[in-house]
């Protein structure tokens, strides 16, 4: 998966729970320094923004905000269910592909 589609998943996910950009990355700065400051909330969420436009960011990072937003109130009180992707090796790649591209449009 390339980090764009994965940058677009946090941005639909955010989205579907009802959340701005902003209010996530305020959230996961509360949670990430436990008591920050204004200066930390405002230094936290130019580095949020910064991932999620940046080509060069880590899906790793992404993974770490999308798992953060599975454990949110706000996603526990949505009909959601946190996605779960099992590779198994017997199907092509141009079907997994597929797959991927149709719960996008989702």
């Amino acid at each position: 998966m390339k980090i764009n589609d994965k940058q677009n998943e946090l941005r639909i996910w955010i989205d579907k729970i009802g959340l701005k950009q902003k209010h996530f990355a305020e959230l996961y700065a509360m949670d990430l320094y436990h008591e920050p400051s204004e200066d930390d909330m405002r230094i936290f969420y130019e580095k949020f923004k910064g991932h999620m436009k940046r080509d060069t960011t880590k899906i790793a990072v992404i993974d770490r905000y999308l798992d953060f937003l599975f454990t949110l109130d706000e996603f526990k009180d949505t009909s959601y269910v946190k996605p779960k992707f099992n590779f198994k090796n017997k199907l092509s790649k141009a079907f997994i592909q597929n797959m991927k591209d149709i719960t996008k449009d989702t």
